[in-house]
């Protein structure tokens, strides 16, 4: 598991990722809805999202884009 702080142990999209066998474009494009991933390629990774206790952070999605 990639962790960044070490008292934070909750998983990464990298983690969800690299459990799922996809890029973490794909884990991505999944995890924000896009439409352009096979059926069977969201479901490996919504599968690691749940194996791996996967929760979404809030807070980069509220950062302004540059």
């Amino acid at each position: 598991m990639t962790v960044t702080d070490p008292t934070d142990c909750r998983p990464t999209l990298v983690d969800v990722a690299s459990a799922a066998g996809v890029s973490t474009a794909t884990a991505s494009r999944v995890l924000n809805g896009f439409t352009n991933v096979r059926q069977e390629t969201r479901d490996q990774v919504e599968r690691a999202m749940r194996a791996l206790g996967y929760v979404r952070h809030r807070a980069p999605r509220r950062l302004p884009n540059d």
